[in-house]
């Protein structure tokens, strides 16, 4: 008897889980298997497509998602730039739509690195900025420690060295403290920290330090057996080798990852077989030199879309190879070719491209002249002065940009503290204007008034309930968000204490939300509509015995934002203004709104001119006051685990 629906797609469900078990190692690991668990994870959910429904909604989320950055992270791992760029896509579409702030932060460390490998600096640095922005309020040393590795990467392409090391070193520290247990991508962080530490010395000279960073990367791949990696950081000990002069040991390395045949990697292995054969030709053993050069270009070749410039750079080494033979006719033959393959016109601005055809056109002049043809050695001659005077002059014009990209990383982060200082002194002066006055003294009037009269049950029950009110805010000030949970609890409390020690009970109030908002998972920026609820008491029931608070939260036409209204029924703005021109003294209206509206910019991820608070006056049908009704736009958030409650 066949199985049910139900049965079948619970046992793909079992079975994807094993995959992602597996896949979480694998990735790392094993590049190999973990695209083959790939293959078969994408078949289960093609297959459980039309019943996802039949389980939890949010599972099959979690495995479209996993699927989408393991993919992404593979692909990236190679370099391959173009292959990473549709899961990633996938990967944040998922996450910033359904993800929590882990998801977010999972999937967006990542991209950051894809970004830098594209050289989108400016891009990069803006994911990094959300990054942070999220630990603050999500804080996590093993996060913070990847944040801390790919900001270090972004100063080196900045050519910001004392920054990077800085960052790296920061990496470093968190990922060695033991706060917490490293998953195979941790180990992977640690030996890209310790990769990024050797390019550091690299650009600083320090041969000796590239070496030592080198080799901690490799032996922390070797240890936990991070295969995926491994070949990358052998290959760039090897170079690093190479330019020391230290020919052996860099064979040494660059056999280790032919022996491994790269883990699967074909970029890779066609780079070690270059740098082999430029040993080989410093060892003066030039057949070996043309045999993994031949094998270099083999490769290269066999890809898809080859690399021309890696083409042109083995070509380039094959051509000196036959000059130091002697062999002139092969060499030209080689060294017009690599003009054929180098894309290079009167546009072409990449240093790289203009070096490489700088250097075919004077070693074309060079055998020319041992051919005795002195006419084209003068004419190539004069060609390569040509490329060689524009190639200075985009070293130059590259010089001026990383200058400019300095002063624009710089001025950045200056705007950052900046901001975040202004956020700071936002958050205090709300802090420091959230309670009026009139509100402490009378509640603790109405206290001592209990105790007086011996009500001591009472005066002890609303004690307590106010201790607890300054307590929650006292707390909730250290948090950028809070829940619209704890937010609707806080009002409540609020308003419940101002009901009996303000107005004897007479004053009532109802607190309603939209009934599709999650409030327990939907983040609002800390106590950000009780100024509002604190100036219709205050203000629009001021003077008044009764009064009546009405709030409502509900959903806007986007999904970044809420519309929060507060409705009173007391004496309007117009009697408002009136009284406080007899009484200056009563201003907290005017300064609570202010702070509490430049919050709000600052909190929004929009560039755009927003209303943020609009208010009404409300009359009844003869024409009189009857009330207020403030709506507030209020920018939403992830809510970080540790407050859910």
């Amino acid at each position: 008897m066949p199985a049910s629906p139900v049965a079948a797609t619970t046992a793909a469900f079992t079975r994807i889980e094993i995959i992602r078990d597996l896949l979480h190692e694998c990735v790392y690991t094993d590049p190999v298997r973990a695209r083959q668990l790939l293959t078969e994870l994408d078949e289960h959910l093609v297959a459980i497509g039309s019943t996802v429904s039949v389980l939890e909604d949010r599972t099959g989320y979690d495995y479209a998602f996993d699927h989408a950055r393991y993919l992404a992270s593979l692909e990236s791992q190679e370099y391959r730039h173009e292959a990473a760029a549709a899961p990633f896509a996938t990967a944040l579409a998922i996450a910033e739509s359904r993800g929590d702030i882990a998801d977010k932060l999972e999937i967006y460390l990542d991209y950051i690195g894809h970004l830098a490998n594209l050289g989108q600096t400016e891009a990069a640095s803006d994911y990094l900025d959300t990054c942070y922005r999220l630990l603050e309020s999500y804080p996590s040393d093993q996060l913070q420690a990847r944040a801390a590795s790919r900001h270090g990467y972004l100063y080196l392409l900045y050519f910001g060295y004392p920054k990077a090391t800085r960052k790296f070193m920061e990496a470093e520290t968190l990922l060695e403290g033991n706060t917490f247990t490293l998953t195979p991508k941790d180990h992977y962080f640690y030996a890209l920290t310790q990769a990024g530490l050797g390019a550091v010395y690299q650009g600083s000279g320090e041969r000796e330090g590239a070496i030592a960073a080198f080799r901690k990367a490799i032996t922390c791949c070797e240890t936990i057996g991070l295969r995926a990696r491994l070949p990358w950081h052998q290959l760039n000990l090897g170079k690093e080798l190479l330019a020391s002069g230290s020919y052996e040991q860099a064979l040494t390395y660059f056999r280790a990852v032919v022996d491994s045949n790269a883990n699967g990697s074909t970029q890779a292995l066609a780079a070690t077989y270059a740098n082999m054969g430029y040993c080989y030709h410093y060892l003066e053993q030039a057949e070996q030199a043309g045999h993994y050069l031949a094998r270099a270009e083999a490769l290269y070749r066999s890809e898809r879309d080859p690399d021309q410039v890696q083409l042109a750079i083995v070509g380039s080494m094959r051509a000196t190879l036959l000059m130091d033979s002697n062999q002139w006719a092969e060499a030209i033959d080689q060294l017009q070719y690599i003009l054929e393959v180098v894309p290079v016109d009167d546009t072409t601005s990449d240093p790289q491209l203009l070096s490489l055809t700088a250097d075919a056109y004077l070693y074309l002049s060079v055998a020319y002249e041992e051919t005795d043809d002195y006419r084209a050695a003068y004419t190539h001659h004069r060609t390569y002065d040509h490329y060689n005077q524009r190639y200075h002059t985009q070293i130059d014009l590259m010089r001026q940009q990383q200058f400019a990209a300095q002063f624009r990383a710089e001025q950045r982060e200056q705007e950052n503290r900046q901001l975040k200082l202004r956020a700071s002194q936002l958050q205090l002066r709300a802090l420091r204007a959230q309670m009026n006055p009139h509100f402490l003294y009378n509640a603790l009037n109405s206290i001592q008034s209990f105790i007086s009269d011996n009500e001591a049950a009472t005066a002890s029950k609303y004690l307590a309930k106010f201790a607890m009110l300054m307590r929650r805010s006292l707390e909730y000030s250290n948090y950028e968000a809070i829940s619209l949970e704890e937010e609707r609890q806080f009002l409540t409390d609020y308003l419940e204490i101002n009901r009996h020690l303000r107005f004897e009970g007479q004053l009532t109030y109802e607190i309603t939300l939209s009934p599709d908002l999650e409030e327990d998972i939907i983040g609002v920026p800390t106590m950000i509509l009780q100024p509002y609820v604190e100036n219709a008491i205050e203000h629009g029931l001021r003077g008044q015995a009764r009064g009546h608070i009405a709030v409502t939260f509900a959903t806007t036409d986007d999904d970044d934002h809420l519309l929060a209204t507060v409705t009173d029924d007391g004496i309007g703005r117009v009697r408002v203004r009136e009284m406080q021109a007899l009484d200056p003294g009563r201003q907290h209206q005017s300064r609570g709104t202010e702070i509490t509206e430049s919050r709000l910019r600052l909190l929004s991820d929009t560039q755009q001119e927003e209303e943020w608070v609009t208010i009404t006056d409300l009359y009844d049908p003869a024409g009189v006051a009857a009330g207020t009704r403030v709506e507030v736009r209020i920018p939403i958030s992830d809510v970080p685990p540790r407050q859910r409650r």
